[in-house]
C-alpha cells in the first residue's frame, strides 16, 4: 500500500475519495516544528529530510500535483515521489517550483508557497542520499488530525441548497492554443444578499483553466457576458460598465480566493456570477469547468469593497517605451487593504503595485518581476496592510515590446475595508445603489450675484421657491475663469475674441480652485481644502487631497440642485425624469455643434431660464461618484453631455464618473451657492 498525503481543507473532497482507495501506512508526515525557526540546514538538526519533502509536497506541491490542477503528474503517494524526485529537485533548486511570482510586498502574503533554504537544503539532502522512500528512524504513530477533514464550506442563499455553481463546463479550449479566454455567465437566483469570504474551485482532473476572475453584479446586462462571446484577450471580457472582472476574487492554481477572517464579500440579490476562464491548451481536448462553491462568511464581517486601478480612468496613462504607468488621486480616508487581484494582461512581463504616502516615500504593495499569467492569483495579506488618507497607488506594467503596451489596459483590483475604529465601518455593509432623488416641479425666480461677482457678469439663479440654493445660469466661461485665475486650460480658445466659450479641460480641482478664489473675493469662508497639490504644465491641478467643508461660500452644484435645474418630473417616479428640451434648439451636440464647444447662452434656455445644462460641455457636480462596490480614489459626478455627444447622454438617467483630474476638452462647470448669499433682482 502506498501513503497518500494529506490536503489542506481546500482539497478534501479529493482526499476523502483516495482515501477509500489507499492506506495511510508507514510514512505519515511529520510536521516539523522547529524548522522555520532553525538557521541550519534541514540535516544538521538532526530532521530526516524525507519528512520535510513531504511535508513540502503536501502543503506546497499537492494543489497543482493532484490530478485537479495544472501540473503535469501527480504527487500524492511515495510511488509518485520515486518517479518524480529528480524532476522535483532540479525544479526546486532552480526555485523554478513551487511557482510563486511575488517578489516582495508590504507584508506577508498568505499561502505563500516559496521555500526556505532549509528546506531547499533537504530536497538537496534527499538526492545526495539517492532519493530513500524510508526514514532514518521510526515512524511516530499517524496524527489522527490529519485524517479528519473539516466539513465542506456551505452556504444557504434561500431555504434550500447550498450556494455551489457550475461554470464553463463543456467548454474545450483548442488543445494547441496557450492563451484561451472566454467569460461565462450564471445567475445566481439569490433571493436576499449574502456575505462570502471567497470561493473555493473544484476541477475536473488535467483541467485546462489556469484561472476564473470572478464577478458578480446585479446588472441584467451581466448574463450577456456568457459563452456566446467568441473574442479572446481582455478587451470587455467578463467587465461590465459598474465592474470590472476580478472584482470578486481570482481563483490560480490552488483552487481558492479567501479573505481573512473578519472580511466578506457582498453579493446583492438577484445577481449573476460571471467568470473570465483563463487556459492554457495542453495538446488534447480537455474540459476548462469547475464548480464554483461559495466559502461562507459572518454577519460581523466587514465588508471589502473593491476599487479598481486602471490606466486613463483612474488617471491619466503614462506609456513609455514597453510600460504603462498609472498613478491614482490621494485616497480621502484610511482603509485596511485585504488583497490584491491582477489582470495586467497575458503579454506583460513584470508587474509593480506600489503605495505612495505624502512625502513621497514609495513601497510595494506587489512587485512581480517575472510575471506569468498562467500561474498568477488572487494575493490575499496575511494581515490586513492599513492605507493612510493621502496615499497614492501606483500600477505600473511592463510588456516585451511597445506595441503590446500601446494596446494594453491592466487592471488592479485592490480589496479594502474601512478600518474598525471608523465609525462608517459598521453601516457600510450593504451597497446601496444611488438613486436620483424625487424632484419637485418649480417656479423660477431670477437674481443677480453678489456685488462681488458682477463684474464677472455671472448671472445665478434660485431653482426653487425656498431660495435655498442658487446656480449660474451659464457655464463658466473663459474670460471669466481666466479672469479669476490668471490662466485659461481651454482647448477651445482660437477665433473666440471674447472667449465667451465654457471654460473645456478643466479638472474638478481646477474647478473648485476657481469657487475658492470666488468665495475669497466675496469673504466667505473656501468650500474646499487642497493639499499635496500637483500640476501639469499648463498650471491645471491634476492631483489633489480635498477636504469639503460645510461653509457657504461658493461651490459646485451637487447632482440633485443640477438635477432640479436640468429636469422636471411627469409624476412621482423617478423613472420619468427627463431633460425638458428641444434638444436641437436647446444643446450644443453632436452632429450640429460640429466638433466644437460655442459660446454659452447662444441657444434657448430651459424653462427655468438655464442655458446649456445640455451639450456644450459636460459639468462637474460637487459630488463623488458613487459607486457601491469601490472605496477607492475618488471620481467625480459629471453631468449634461457635451459637445461630441449624442442627445442620450443629457438625459435624467444618464450620469457617470470621471477621475477628478481628467483633463480632456469635453469637461467644464459651472457654480452654485446658498441663496442667502445673493440678492433678487
Amino acid at each position: 500500500m502506498l501513503p497518500i498525503y494529506p490536503h489542506s481543507s481546500r482539497h478534501g473532497e479529493l482526499a476523502r475519495k483516495l482515501r477509500g482507495v489507499a492506506a495511510r501506512t508507514r510514512a505519515s508526515i511529520v510536521f516539523v516544528t522547529t524548522l522555520l525557526a532553525c538557521s541550519a540546514s534541514a540535516t544538521s538538526v538532526g530532521i530526516d529530510p524525507l519528512d520535510v519533502v513531504r511535508q513540502v509536497v503536501a502543503e506546497k506541491c499537492a494543489s497543482c500535483h493532484s490530478g485537479q490542477g495544472p501540473g503535469p503528474f501527480a504527487l500524492l503517494t511515495d510511488g509518485d515521489l520515486a518517479r518524480h524526485g529528480p524532476t522535483m529537485v532540479r525544479a526546486v533548486e532552480t526555485t523554478l517550483m513551487p511557482p510563486w511570482l511575488p517578489a516582495a510586498s508590504a507584508s506577508g502574503l498568505r499561502d505563500e508557497c516559496r521555500l526556505s533554504t532549509d528546506e531547499i537544503a533537504a530536497f538537496r539532502a534527499w538526492k545526495a542520499a539517492g532519493f530513500p522512500l524510508t526514514p532514518r528512524g521510526e515512524n511516530p504513530p499517524p496524527d489522527d488530525r490529519l485524517a479528519r477533514e473539516p466539513p465542506a464550506p456551505t452556504l444557504t442563499p434561500t431555504a434550500g441548497s447550498p450556494l455551489t455553481v457550475e461554470v464553463a463546463r463543456g467548454w474545450f479550449p483548442n488543445p494547441q492554443d496557450p492563451d484561451a479566454l472566454r467569460s461565462f455567465a450564471v445567475a445566481l437566483n439569490n433571493e436576499h444578499a449574502l456575505r462570502i469570504r471567497g470561493w473555493h474551485a473544484t476541477r475536473d482532473a488535467s483541467s485546462a483553466a489556469a484561472r476564473y476572475n470572478l464577478l458578480v453584479s446585479a446588472s441584467p446586462a451581466a448574463l450577456e457576458l456568457d459563452e456566446s462571446d467568441p473574442g479572446l484577450g481582455y478587451g470587455r471580457l467578463g467587465d461590465l460598465a459598474d465592474r470590472t472582472s476580478g472584482s470578486a476574487g481570482a481563483i490560480g492554481v490552488d483552487g481558492s480566493f479567501e479573505l481573512p477572517p473578519g472580511f466578506a464579500l457582498e453579493i446583492p440579490p438577484r445577481a449573476t456570477l460571471v467568470a473570465e476562464v483563463i487556459t492554457s491548451g495542453k495538446g488534447r481536448p480537455l474540459d476548462a469547468g469547475a464548480v464554483l462553491r461559495a466559502i461562507p462568511a459572518t454577519a460581523n464581517d466587514r465588508v471589502v469593497r473593491d476599487f479598481c486601478v486602471i490606466p486613463g480612468r483612474s488617471a491619466p496613462a503614462i506609456r513609455a517605451d514597453a510600460s504603462v504607468r498609472v498613478t491614482t488621486e490621494p485616497l480621502d480616508t484610511t482603509l485596511d487593504l485585504v488583497a490584491i487581484v491582477l489582470r495586467p494582461d497575458m503579454r506583460a512581463r513584470a508587474v509593480s503595485v506600489r503605495r505612495i504616502d505624502e512625502s513621497g516615500v514609495e513601497s510595494p504593495l506587489v512587485e512581480i518581476p517575472n510575471y506569468l499569467a498562467m500561474l498568477d492569483r488572487g494575493y490575499v495579506f496575511a494581515t490586513a496592510l492599513q492605507l493612510r488618507r493621502g496615499d497614492r497607488i501606483r500600477y505600473e506594467v511592463t510588456f516585451d515590446t511597445p506595441n503590446s503596451a500601446n494596446r494594453a489596459t491592466p487592471v488592479a483590483v485592490l480589496f479594502t475595508a474601512l478600518p474598525l475604529d471608523d465609525p462608517r465601518a459598521l453601516t457600510a455593509s450593504a451597497p446601496a445603489i444611488a438613486t436620483t432623488p424625487a424632484l419637485a416641479t418649480t417656479t423660477p425666480v431670477r437674481v443677480l450675484a453678489t456685488a462681488t461677482c458682477a463684474p464677472l457678469g455671472i448671472e445665478l439663479i434660485a431653482v426653487d421657491g425656498a431660495d435655498n440654493f442658487r446656480m449660474s445660469a451659464t457655464e463658466i466661461t473663459q474670460q471669466q475663469f481666466s479672469a479669476v485665475l490668471r490662466r485659461n486650460p481651454s482647448l477651445f480658445h482660437e477665433g473666440d475674441e471674447h472667449l465667451d466659450r465654457p471654460v473645456d479641460s478643466a479638472t474638478w480641482f481646477d474647478a473648485a480652485e476657481f469657487c475658492n478664489q470666488l468665495s475669497v473675493r466675496a469673504g466667505l469662508p473656501i468650500r474646499y481644502e487642497l493639499s499635496s497639490i500637483e500640476r501639469d504644465s499648463s498650471a491645471r491641478i491634476t492631483s489633489a487631497l480635498v477636504r469639503v467643508n460645510p461653509t457657504n461660500g461658493f461651490r459646485l452644484p451637487s447632482e440633485a440642485e443640477w438635477l432640479r435645474g436640468a429636469c422636471t418630473v411627469n409624476s412621482s417616479t423617478v423613472q420619468s425624469l427627463r431633460i425638458d428640451l428641444d434638444v436641437e434648439k436647446e444643446a450644443w451636440m453632436s452632429p450640429w455643434a460640429q466638433n466644437i464647444s460655442h459660446a454659452v447662452a447662444t441657444k434657448k434656455p430651459n424653462a427655468l431660464g438655464f442655458f446649456d445644462l445640455a451639450g456644450n460641455v459636460w459639468e462637474w457636480c460637487e459630488d463623488a461618484w458613487i459607486d457601491p462596490t469601490s472605496s477607492g480614489p475618488v471620481q467625480r459626478v459629471i453631468r449634461g453631455g457635451a459637445w461630441c455627444d449624442l442627445p442620450a447622454a443629457a438625459a435624467c438617467d444618464f450620469r457617470s464618473g470621471i477621475p477628478a483630474g481628467t483633463t480632456n476638452s469635453p469637461f467644464g462647470f459651472r457654480i452654485a451657492i446658498d441663496g442667502l448669499h445673493a440678492t433678487r433682482e
